[in-house]
């Protein structure tokens, strides 16, 4: 009997289309006996005899590839920058991701960010509950700029949400060539916007790209938020343009590992995290879900129903 590892913790926790129809494949399921992301040694052991793997954040080395009879790995994301693809290509591992799929969760995660950092959600509810009831100045998004850095499909769901709260809406990306969205370069975009939103996938050109030069440029008092990737921030250039109130906000909805207990971005005041929560949905979760079996269905011959989510 062939058999699938699925590592993403989303997958197996929630019911739905996505586990009905790997149920129903004849394959034998493997998951992690934790409730986090696994290490390398855990995902070696955990692909081990298996011939798919649905894996989310967790790291596919070239280790992690060699130590099963893998066929197929199916991305439960878009991302694919934990997957050693160099070394899936030379062991014929074929590789696929499932994008567009949890989208409209990111998407909406990225205006409820923005809309916390503007309207002081957080410290107005420790202020409630502590019984203080002090209350903490906003500003309306109404009007403010909003520069989205990535015109990918989440890009383009934040633009259509944050346009009907009649934001004004700019765009970078190098990839797009025609939009609805006024397009700037990248340092129109930076020195411009009131508030910045990262949509781009995590590469050598985007790694740490918001470092202390692009704060530095930014407008006084904007906001940043992040619903992609973290390591596309130098961490502690954000710590310190909040300190100095270049920024007014900022919100991370991904860790590479979790920030310890002493690092300056816990408790300062414009800070908020997200425990990589975008995708957290229980549409987004089936919808990705059915997406990645399907790819492995396809991948291992198995015949399968190939009605999306959506087509139900």
């Amino acid at each position: 009997m062939s058999s699938v590892a699925v590592s993403p913790r989303s997958f197996r926790e929630v019911p739905g289309r996505h586990r009905e129809l790997l149920e129903g494949s004849g394959l034998k399921t493997v998951y992690p006996a934790v409730d986090r992301q696994l290490t390398e040694d855990e995902m070696i052991d955990l692909v081990a005899g298996c011939d798919a793997l649905i894996v989310g954040i967790d790291p596919v080395t070239e280790g992690v590839l060699k130590a099963g009879r893998l066929r197929v790995v199916a991305k439960y994301g878009s991302g694919l920058d934990n997957i050693d693809i160099e070394a899936a290509e030379r062991l014929g591992i074929v590789v696929k991701s499932t994008p567009g799929a949890n989208s409209q969760a990111v998407a909406e995660l990225t205006l409820a960010l923005l809309l916390a950092l503007a309207r002081r959600v957080v410290p107005h509810h420790v202020s409630a509950a502590s019984g203080s009831w002090d209350r903490h100045m906003g500003v309306e998004l109404m009007g403010r700029q909003l520069g989205l850095i990535g015109l990918g499909e989440v890009g383009r769901r934040v633009a259509l949400m944050a346009g009907a709260m009649s934001m004004e809406l700019v765009a970078y990306d190098p990839f797009v060539d025609r939009s609805d969205v006024r397009m700037l370069s990248l340092e129109e975009l930076i020195a411009s916007s009131d508030a910045i939103s990262l949509h781009v996938p995590l590469t050598e050109d985007t790694r740490y790209m918001v470092d202390a030069d692009f704060l530095a440029r930014m407008r006084p008092g904007a906001f940043l938020v992040n619903t992609a990737r973290f390591a596309l921030a130098d961490i502690d250039a954000v710590a310190d343009a909040l300190a100095s109130g270049r920024l007014a906000g900022a919100a991370f909805d991904d860790f590479e590992d979790r920030p310890d207990e002493g690092s300056r971005l816990w408790g300062m005041d414009g800070f908020l995290a997200s425990p990589h929560a975008g995708a957290s949905t229980v549409e987004a979760v089936e919808r990705t879900g059915v997406a990645a079996v399907q790819i492995v269905l396809e991948a291992l011959g198995i015949d399968g129903d190939t009605r999306s989510g959506e087509e139900q």
